[in-house]
């Protein structure tokens, strides 16, 4: 897959008011991302913010045998990145209608699904029972905002999707430039 890079407008709502926009959207949400909506420790902010994004695999990070959360962390830093507010997982959700479905493939547990689009942002609680953040995906033509779990020594696959905020734009940076999937 190509990254791509996307402007996400989030923040000017409460959580209600996103949750029921994301509901009037027909957007899913599994029982984990119903857990962070209803955490007291995911704000949602009062202003309206707009956030570059940019869309890599791992390996297009830099990591071609896969990373954790610690090495990709140290990594980003030095590259212009950093993690996502917890909210642009939400409205990254509303605006990317057209991400890609890969069907006929079996999911294997504690692996990030082919197709899915994590949302790299800092935990809310450290605690490896309650989800760490978002993730996107495409289930037969449905859209879904998804929760998740993992330790912080999970190794990410060099396929896996993730969403990172674009802090500034450096030489170290991935060159091919998309606007969608």
């Amino acid at each position: 897959m190509e990254h791509f890079k996307i402007d996400v407008e989030y923040g000017g709502i409460s959580k209600g008011e996103l949750l029921e926009i994301l509901i009037r959207s027909d957007i899913q949400l599994n029982e984990f991302a119903k857990l962070i909506f209803s955490s007291n420790l995911f704000p949602t902010i009062t202003t309206k913010k707009t956030v570059l994004v940019i869309i890599l695999t791992i390996e297009q990070l830099g990591f071609p045998e896969g990373a954790t959360i610690l090495e990709i962390t140290k990594h980003i830093n030095r590259i212009g990145l950093t993690y996502c507010p917890l909210e642009v997982g939400p409205n990254l959700r509303l605006q990317l209608k057209d991400q890609q479905e890969i069907s006929g493939h079996f999911h294997v547990k504690y692996q990030s699904p082919l197709d899915a689009i994590t949302i790299f942002s800092k935990p809310i609680i450290d605690d490896n029972d309650f989800p760490k953040g978002f993730y996107l995906r495409k289930i037969e033509g449905q859209l879904w905002l998804r929760g998740y779990t993992c330790t912080s020594d999970h190794m990410w696959n060099p396929k896996d999707m993730m969403a990172f905020q674009v802090v500034k734009l450096t030489d170290d940076m991935p060159r091919q430039k998309k606007q969608a999937l």
